[in-house]
């Protein structure tokens, strides 16, 4: 980093002592005077670095805009996915209900066993 702004300020100190570093058409008006030589490409160059620094920024908090609304977006569609999924189980639960008696029948004799064999387990 050290070198590229050495290199940076060499460039800049050598475009102040130079008449013009290229053939340029650019005119540039600073409050009505018209600037040429080494301080026209001085001066473009500082406000043309000032439009690059507004617009990162202004990229910046544009993206951090669009991501707390895109969450928040995210965080809405979540909770519309889980409100369908609870009513869909609501709406299918009389057609669930068949399965479901051979299932806790299921439940209740694991459970029955795994009492069973905790309590040999402490009276051991």
């Amino acid at each position: 980093m050290k070198k590229l702004l050495t290199f940076v300020l060499t460039v800049m100190l050598a475009c102040l002592f130079l008449d013009k570093v290229g053939g340029s058409d650019m005119h540039m008006q600073f409050n009505g005077d018209d600037i040429d030589g080494p301080l026209e490409w001085l001066f473009g160059l500082v406000f043309a670095g000032g439009g690059l620094l507004i617009a990162a920024i202004a990229v910046v908090c544009a993206a951090i805009v669009a991501g707390v609304v895109l969450a928040g977006v995210g965080v809405v569609l979540i909770a519309a996915v889980a409100l369908c999924v609870v009513l869909a189980l609501a709406l299918s639960t009389p057609v669930l209900l068949p399965l479901l008696i051979p299932v806790a029948i299921v439940w209740l004799i694991v459970s029955r066993n795994r009492k069973q064999t905790q309590a040999r387990q402490h009276s051991l």
